[in-house]
């Protein structure tokens, strides 16, 4: 399930560059003040598989009408639009329902409005879909040097990176408890140039990567894929990605 939210405000509106991460406290914080148990949980705790925890939400970056750079941020003509979506309804409407209520959120020292939140209907994911990223994908894997293990951040042009994407979300798959086909796979194709985006989150710097790719396969695990996020750090506003053309058969 995906939400689209509308913000406004008076004038143009400033954003720091570490919007994303201000952005990802204030759902914590929104979801926690409706279901207290629930947002606890995800915060701390989430959901396990195989030694790694998934949080099952992501969220995009902000897109404003216009915008302009300056040396800490961004300088935005509203309204500004961003996506957030989830496996978990509650989560949804936990948060919806405080957006909803307050009607204002602060990011850092920028107080915005909202003007509206949309359900967004599913996207059909029965044949080969071309899908853009509307935040970074990142992908990583260890490599050891010497006696320490190093992550290093994967590119869409090795063959890995994909890889890692694949059996991250069988992972989150498992850990959500989705009951799949024996044979159910799916697979990912880059497609053109993609952008390199070093993003820094509380001091660690994750390089992500903004482009197009083709997806096809089991048409739940790619439904995961669009609620959940693609590759790591989703609930940190990395990974979401939108289809922008319909199923075509093979």
């Amino acid at each position: 399930m995906r939400l689209r939210i509308v913000l406004g405000g008076t004038g143009e509106i400033f954003l720091p560059w570490e919007y994303p991460h201000l952005l990802h406290g204030l759902l914590y914080r929104a979801v926690i003040g409706e279901n207290p148990e629930f947002g606890v949980f995800l915060h701390e705790r989430g959901f396990g598989e195989d030694h790694h925890r998934y949080r099952l939400f992501v969220f995009s970056r902000i897109f404003p009408k216009k915008a302009r750079r300056c040396e800490k941020g961004l300088w935005c003509t509203p309204p500004l639009v961003f996506w957030v979506a989830s496996p978990l309804a509650f989560f949804l409407e936990a948060l919806a329902s405080a957006l909803l209520r307050s009607r204002r959120i602060s990011l850092g020292n920028t107080v915005l409005f909202v003007k509206s939140i949309e359900i967004e209907p599913p996207p059909d994911f029965s044949g080969k879909v071309l899908c853009e990223t509307l935040s970074p994908l990142v992908a990583s894997t260890g490599v050891r040097r010497g006696e320490k293990l190093h992550k290093v951040f994967l590119a869409p042009e090795d063959p890995r990176f994909f890889a890692v994407v694949q059996e991250n979300l069988y992972r989150k798959a498992r850990a959500l408890g989705l009951s799949l086909a024996p044979d159910a796979q799916v697979f990912f194709e880059p497609v053109g140039t993609w952008r390199s985006k070093l993003v820094s989150v509380q001091g660690t710097n994750i390089r992500g990567y903004e482009g197009r790719f083709f997806a096809q396969g089991d048409a739940t695990l790619l439904a995961l894929a669009y609620d959940a996020g693609l590759g790591e750090r989703n609930a940190q506003g990395f990974g979401m990605f939108r289809v922008v053309t319909p199923p075509q058969d093979e």
